[in-house]
């Protein structure tokens, strides 16, 4: 944590001082981009040696994405410009969640007593073995910052709150991101503690166990299959919701997809224009 601390520090400072009204703008905009992109590569990358694969995939598939955001920011493009409101006001709600640590132990400890709790109503016996830790089937499963929903929550609250809608919209689009990705996240922490205490999934152990019995159904359940597919239903149901509550988030939604479209349709055709000359110029050679 502590390498990917200043970058990520510096990232919520230029988040915070694009909100503010100065001509730097689109340096705050690019810069936040530029440093969070910084802390997501460390953070994905960092995590191969636990043949974490799902995060370095997604961390290099975001990268061209990155870059026209960084480029529309430094062109003072309104639809980055939306997109970086959008990212302060959720880094902003983030980092007063997870960087107090009262309110993170707070979510931590209300996530344990939910989970538990909802697995025992369906019959599959858990207890609480300590404040972060919950034990099924003998098998331990300890729940950080990062299994609450605070990240899908911060995200879907910038988007409530920030590019479009009346203040009522923008409340009860809140209201219904936080409520919604609440019972997305714990769905999703009941099928991880289900499948890795009945051993769904005991597949290929030599690779992904890291010599712990019993832990490769936790990797495919909780590193692979939740994070896809319950990421996948957060934006479908949280973000389709917040577009039904706040219409005007649609012609958000829309822009931002026509940006990124074209924007990549004119890299590839750059790209494919240079390798033509350099080929043409091969040969005349």
């Amino acid at each position: 944590m502590s390498e990917v601390f200043l970058p990520l520090i510096a990232s919520l400072l230029c988040f915070i001082l694009f909100l503010a009204p100065t001509g730097l703008k689109k340096y705050f905009s690019a810069g936040g981009w530029i440093f969070l992109t910084l802390v997501f590569l460390s953070v994905s990358f960092s995590h191969i040696p636990e043949n974490e694969f799902v995060y370095p995939i997604l961390a290099l598939i975001a990268l061209p994405f990155v870059a026209l955001t960084v480029k529309g920011a430094l062109e003072s493009n309104p639809i980055v410009f939306q997109l970086s409101a959008v990212a302060a006001i959720a880094f902003t709600i983030y980092a007063l969640l997870v960087f107090v640590e009262p309110a993170a132990n707070f979510m931590i400890a209300a996530q344990v007593k939910s989970t538990a709790a909802a697995l025992n109503a369906i019959g599959h016996t858990t207890s609480i073995y300590a404040w972060d830790t919950m034990m099924s089937g003998g098998y331990f499963v300890q729940i950080t910052v990062s299994c609450t929903p605070v990240v899908g929550a911060a995200v879907m609250l910038g988007l409530a709150i920030g590019p479009a809608g009346t203040p009522l919209q923008k409340f009860a689009g809140a209201v219904y991101a936080i409520v919604s990705l609440i019972v997305i996240n714990l769905l999703r922490l009941v099928f991880v503690v289900i499948a890795y205490s009945d051993q769904w999934f005991p597949f290929f152990a030599e690779v992904v166990s890291g010599g712990f019995a019993g832990f490769e159904s936790f990797y495919w359940a909780h590193n692979v299959m939740a994070r896809i597919l319950f990421s996948a239903i957060a934006i479908a149901v949280t973000g389709g919701g917040l577009m039904l509550i706040i219409p005007d988030l649609k012609k958000f939604y829309i822009d931002s997809l026509k940006y990124y479209y074209y924007g990549l349709k004119e890299t590839k055709t750059a790209i494919v224009s240079t390798l033509n000359s350099a080929l043409k110029s091969e040969k005349t050679e």
